[in-house]
């Protein structure tokens, strides 16, 4: 008898099984239209063994798989690496990793690849809303890769977001093997992500005081799935508070920089940056930014960064210019610390375009169509720190307003009239009183306004009364919020470290931002996502299936 005629007339009387366990021996016995997920351990850490358990032949990946890399060969070299498209799967070494509150860098991992080709160990692509993709538990080093020879990275992650939503990331437990990325790597970056939501932690990444080193780049091109570039970022409004955004937190970085938003991995593209960076460690830092990112018409049409919420990290070293930094958008900077005899200032702000002039937006001199006019020393500039939503641009060349199509050529023709979205800075700690924020005199200064633009800490220290040292006259303040000043003027700040449940994990490092809405009168303005990330929550997890039915018979009619 054939299986095939079996399945289409006989009728199964089971007994003893609940009518779940007949769906599964019917599925078993007749097939399923849709492969299931689950667990599939490559037979080595072979490039070779791990394809054939993603790509085929032993196995083609679905949504919801977990791929394990064993021990088995390591350290495997690798010379091309693997592309994993349109599929969400979790691909995790073996050993023992950290997770959570309460621990920072990567735990142990029994398994170690090394790229030795030119392009990415692994590469997600197409990915999209309802899907997740992880890279967990694994060591990787690039020793004997030449000079920038590994384009763009180690790990990419790219995806197409809707208005419902992108695709979920992971990138947790992973060690860079120490010193053999920085020279390596094209980009700067180990890990290169765009149009994707998510957590990177408990990574560590160790270089020799590299400033041009970074362990993310982080991109939003197409926010919502909406043009390219990062316009359509800029052209929608603030996330803060949210999980709209990458997660940086909990990583162990030594001599390198967290965060850049300047090249794109693969399938992916650049622009509108949005990420929150927390609770890392950072030591021997140097160069500008513990989170920092390229303002627009850095390197060409892409915009640079839209926000970004940077708290209760932990920095030191001797080289580092300053804490942080912003060239474009907003953010907010809180109770992070600093110890050591570098970083002149906590946040430093400049307009890109004073800096850096490449077309299409070339420099702010009021000869260019996206610039305020009367162009003057205080009219202000495409994307200026402290700007906020505005009317979208879109197309490449020419330029062109979205709400009607006509290409930019004239000046001011374009200006997007972007709102008011002030940068905030309060609880930032450093040994030498580092002043809080500091904006250059390049063109910047007359143009990002204090107590408009930008509202920096008065002091370092927190309040001992209500009007000590933060009375509410100007600027920002930290501390207990019986300690808020009653009188305030309006757009100040204070960060009010005894308030919110966001951390779960420890409640003595908490915080809410309340701003002066008007008068003498405070209203709570962010509180930050919740802490750890949910995505965190006990590393790989497993869903539990159904016992295999037992105490049944079949009788075929």
């Amino acid at each position: 008898m054939k299986m095939r005629s079996f399945c289409k007339r006989s009728t199964f009387v089971l007994t003893g099984i609940s009518w779940l366990g007949s769906l599964c021996l019917a599925l078993a016995l007749c097939g399923s239209p849709a492969h299931a997920q689950g667990t599939f351990t490559a037979a080595s850490c072979n490039r070779s063994d791990v394809n054939a358990v993603i790509n085929g032949p032993t196995h083609t990946a679905v949504n919801g798989d977990t791929i394990v890399i064993p021990p088995t060969g390591s350290p495997c070299t690798w010379t091309s690496g693997i592309t994993i498209s349109g599929k969400g799967i979790d691909i995790t070494g073996t050993g023992n990793p950290n997770s959570g509150g309460g621990t920072v860098g990567a735990g142990t991992s029994n398994t170690t690849l090394i790229d030795n080709g030119t392009g990415p160990l692994f590469s997600f692509t197409g990915l999209r809303f309802g899907q997740t993709a992880k890279i967990e538990l694994l060591t990787m080093s690039a020793a004997g890769a030449g000079s920038l020879s590994i384009n763009p990275g180690a790990i990419t992650f790219a995806g197409t977001c809707s208005t419902s939503g992108c695709a979920n990331i992971r990138a947790d437990n992973i060690t860079f093997t120490s010193g053999t990325w920085g020279a390596t790597s094209s980009s700067g970056a180990v890990i290169l992500v765009d149009g994707v939501f998510g957590v990177i932690d408990h990574n560590t990444q160790s270089e020799t005081a590299c400033a041009a080193c970074f362990m993310v780049d982080n991109d939003f091109s197409a926010w919502q799935g909406v043009g390219a570039n990062g316009d359509n970022s800029f052209a929608s409004a603030d996330t803060f508070g949210t999980a709209q955004a990458i997660f940086i937190e909990n990583n162990n970085a030594a001599g390198v920089r967290l965060t850049e938003n300047d090249v794109a991995p693969v399938g992916g593209g650049v622009g509108g940056s949005r990420n929150v960076v927390r609770f890392n460690t950072l030591t021997s830092m140097s160069g500008d930014g513990l989170a920092g990112a390229h303002g627009t018409a850095w390197q060409g049409r892409f915009r640079g960064e839209r926000q970004q919420e940077v708290y209760y990290n932990s920095v030191s070293g001797n080289a580092c210019n300053v804490l942080d930094s912003v060239l474009s958008g907003t953010g907010y900077f809180l109770s992070n610390t600093y110890s050591g005899s570098g970083c002149n200032s906590m946040v430093s702000v400049e307009i890109a375009r004073f800096v850096k002039n490449t077309p299409p937006w070339n420099s702010c001199n009021g000869t260019q169509p996206w610039d305020q006019v009367p162009f003057s020393s205080s009219s202000a500039c495409l994307d200026q720190p402290g700007s906020g939503i505005g009317t979208g641009l879109q197309n490449s060349t020419p330029v062109v307003l979205v709400s009607n199509l006509l290409a930019c050529i004239t000046a001011g023709q374009c200006w997007p009239n972007p709102s008011l979205d002030p940068i905030y800075e309060a609880g930032e700690v450093s040994p030498n009183n580092a002043p809080g924020i500091v904006v250059a005199t390049d063109g910047t200064s007359g143009r990002v306004l204090a107590n408009r633009d930008y509202y920096a800490q008065v002091s370092d220290v927190a309040q001992t009364s209500s009007t000590s040292p933060f009375n509410g006259a100007s600027g920002t303040g930290y501390g207990t919020l019986a300690n808020r000043p009653a009188n305030c003027t309006t757009g100040v700040g204070y960060w009010a470290t005894d308030q919110g449940n966001w951390n779960t994990f420890n409640t003595n490092e908490e915080g809410e931002l309340f701003t002066c809405t008007a008068t003498n009168t405070w209203s709570l303005k962010y509180t930050p996502y919740t802490y750890p990330h949910p995505l965190e929550a006990g590393g790989t997890v497993v869903t539990n299936q159904p016992p295999n039915p037992s105490n049944l018979t079949a009788t075929v009619q």
